[in-house]
């Protein structure tokens, strides 16, 4: 048994959800509009686009809301005064949109403070980081930066000895011990003497209070299981860096307004002694004030309009005690931020819900009787995963961007060849698998209809969309094939009264049969819920012809199957089913079932170990390989038995895909962002040569039918970058 996070919507799943719109409809035009206005520049096309939705699309109270919104802005970016009326508007007619409300409400009190001086516009510059960690926090003086790698904590100086721009060298602060900082959760004391961070030494996360000086461990007692979202782990520390400020779970259940009503923000002495309670349920993210004496923090709440969202509202509390005060009402908010002074707060923010935030918007604190609450808000370039990693005493932002990503599907000889790119840039595609005549190659890919046929959706478009975008049905993950030697990418459709997303990760790989007439996949149905609520996703096992036409559900469970892949002979399908024990806690094991349906037989049990990651059949069809959480790569007898080790260490870093040669003498496998081919016979592994450029990361892959080449897919970019921001405050909040 292995503690885990499986959940049915996972940030990937989210992506797809299942909307009620037709191509074609009032999001259809909204989503056209957007590309308008944020990539074509042509604000005065997106005004007409948005007027057409408010009028045509009146009734979907929801979008209309939202395009009134969005006009407004399009309107302050002409300068023109139609921007007032479209807010007050929104204000007077759309009182039940409530995050659209409080969107028009920041703007129009925007709109009426008085007229600053002209700025150029916040400036950004790059921080080289040879390391590249993709995550960190700037300690309070702005020169340091501390960051989570190969399980330690490291820390660095943000300028070394070649250029202002080039980091020097990173310290080892700690040994080895499980922590982790993916989306810069972390925490400085405010004298820069104390790091608070999360690890897992052996098993839970726990809370370690390191010394910068020393490196001093102290453990925080407690069971601090927070959450399964990553924002919930975000730790503060006290200037004097003996108070931590975190989100403790209570288990009180969840209220009507509240959608996680086990999260409660509290702070603990670090050198031991009671919890307190700071803010109320549904509350995360805590940040305390340079001078120790409040606590900001964000809060969830329901969207009354849409029970199945959530929006983020950004409050601040007296540490001593007293009223919590709300700063920013939004449908997005997170990871705020405190200026030097005190005086400021800046989130990362949208005005609809998505992980891709691509604004700041900074916040008065306190607030001043007749000024906005918002005194400036401003677009990154790029879009950010992460929080915002600080904000510096000479008034800049620290923030990690992701840099532009790239990714095709490429062939390459597995003795050493050049790659060959079969596609042009495809972004959000996964599961590259040869049919088995060689003759083509089919995978999944993000998919968008523009009515008469669904089309792979290009990067430039995919990286300007919102989660809200793609939940809609004119986008979905959809098979696609390619002829072997490179060509138009063709959908495969599958049809059917319910809407089956195959191929989704994690755990959704998919398999060509045999006989090439039929591809299996772990798939996600949506169907319907109550009235006005959501359809519901289930994850099962499914096929569908390789020419497309209505899928087949082959296992359907109340449990999470997953990976599932054909036995030689295409008579059965191996599949992983996740069996729930307790909360967290997933049993993993492998089953097998003939591919005319029946009960699933389980070949392993939770001794074997067995990880949540890709299996295969050898081609002999006597054994089925898979990765164990002890490191190795095992087979265990497709009947059932004792497993054995094939590959006796495999790096634990991006261990998901792997497949058997067809001369069963091999094992293609990835791991620390290569492929890997191992002998069965002595497990000796080496790397797969392609002769692509350093750098590139390469994921899912399938075995030619000759066993002389490897198709898979590559990409380079999308590494988070540390930026600092500058000149993005208005006159009258600079010092």
């Amino acid at each position: 048994m292995k503690t885990i996070t499986i959940a049915v919507v996972t940030l990937s799943l989210t992506m797809i959800c299942s909307g009620r719109v037709l191509a074609q409809s009032g999001n259809d035009l909204y989503q056209q509009a957007l590309v308008k206005e944020r990539v074509e520049a042509d604000v005065q096309g997106a005004i007409e686009l948005y007027q057409h939705i408010i009028t045509e699309f009146a009734e979907d109270r929801p979008l209309a809301a939202k395009a009134l919104v969005q006009m407004g802005e399009c309107y302050e970016k002409l300068g023109q005064q139609e921007a007032r009326e479209a807010y007050l508007r929104v204000i007077r007619e759309y009182g039940d949109q409530v995050a659209q409300v409080a969107l028009a409400r920041e703007r129009l009190a925007a709109l009426s403070s008085e007229p600053e001086e002209p700025s150029p516009g916040p400036s950004f510059r790059k921080i080289e980081i040879a390391s590249k960690p993709q995550n960190g926090v700037l300690s309070p003086d702005g020169a340091r930066l501390a960051f989570a790698s190969e399980g330690s904590i490291w820390i660095l100086p943000l300028q070394g000895n070649v250029t202002p721009d080039m980091a020097g060298e990173p310290t080892r602060l700690t040994a080895s011990m499980g922590a982790w900082n993916s989306t810069d959760l972390l925490a400085w004391s405010g004298n820069g003497e104390r790091i608070a961070f999360s690890a897992a030494p052996e098993g839970p996360e726990e809370i370690y209070v390191v010394s910068v000086a020393t490196g001093e461990l102290r453990k925080i007692p407690g069971n601090h299981f927070r959450g399964n979202k990553h924002y919930d782990y975000r730790l503060s520390l006290s200037p004097d860096g003996g108070t931590l400020a975190y989100v403790h779970m209570e288990r009180e259940g969840s209220t009507p307004d509240c959608p996680a009503g086990d999260l409660f923000v509290h702070t603990i002495p670090v050198e031991g002694g009671e919890l307190t309670r700071l803010a109320p349920v549904c509350t995360r993210e805590p940040t305390f004030s340079p001078d120790g004496k409040h606590v900001a923090y964000i809060r969830l709440l329901r969207d009354p309009s849409d029970p199945e969202r959530t929006f983020k509202q950004l409050w601040v509390a007296p540490v001593a005690g007293g009223t919590p005060e709300l700063l920013l009402d939004s449908a997005q908010v997170r990871g705020p931020v405190w200026s030097a002074d005190g005086r400021m707060i800046a989130v990362l923010a949208d005005g609809e819900p998505d992980s891709r935030s691509q604004s700041v918007w900074v916040a008065s604190f306190p607030p001043e009787t007749g000024q906005p609450r918002t005194l400036t808000r401003f677009r990154l370039p790029r879009r950010s995963d992460g929080l915002l990693a600080g904000w510096t005493p000479d008034e800049k932002l620290g923030v990690f961007l992701r840099s532009e990503r790239h990714q095709a599907v490429y062939t390459a000889r597995v003795d050493g060849g050049k790659a060959v790119q079969l596609t042009a840039d495809a972004p959000e595609s996964y599961f590259p698998r040869w049919s088995p005549d060689g003759a083509a190659i089919v995978f999944t890919s993000l998919l968008h209809s523009d009515g008469d046929r669904w089309n792979v959706v290009e990067r430039s478009v995919a990286d300007t969309l919102s989660t809200e975008t793609m939940e809609r049905e004119d986008y979905l993950f959809g098979l696609v094939s390619i002829p072997s030697g490179g060509g138009p990418m063709t959908p495969i459709r599958i049809t059917g009264d319910s809407r089956v997303i195959p191929g989704v990760p994690p755990g959704g790989g998919i398999h060509v049969s045999p006989d090439g007439k039929t591809i299996l996949f772990a798939g996600i149905l949506y169907h319907e819920g109550e009235p006005g609520s959501r359809p519901k996703p289930e994850v099962d096992i499914w096929t569908v012809p390789w020419k497309g036409g209505e899928p087949t559900r082959l296992v359907k469970s109340t449990l999470q199957d997953r990976w599932p892949c054909w036995s030689p002979d295409g008579k059965r399908v191996a599949f992983l089913r996740y069996e729930f024990v307790e909360k967290g806690l997933y049993a993993v094991n492998i089953h097998v079932i003939p591919v005319e349906g029946g009960e699933p037989n389980r070949i392993t049990s939770n001794a074997d170990s067995v990880d949540h990651a890709d299996i295969g059949y050898s081609p002999d069809g006597s054994r089925i390989a898979f990765f164990s959480t002890d490191g190795a790569i095992k087979a265990v007898p497709s009947d059932g038995g004792k497993p054995e080790v094939l590959i006796p260490e495999v790096p634990q870093a991006g261990r998901h895909r792997l497949a058997w040669s067809p001369d069963g003498r091999r094992i293609a496998y990835t791991a620390a962002g290569k492929i890997w081919l191992a002998s069965v016979m002595d497990g000796e592994s080496v790397e797969l040569q392609t002769g692509l450029q350093p750098g590139t990361r390469y994921g899912d892959f399938g075995w030619s039918p000759d066993g002389e080449k490897l198709t898979f897919l590559a990409t380079r970019g999308g590494e988070a970058e540390l930026w600092l921001v500058s000149d993005f405050l208005p006159a009258s909040a600079r010092r």
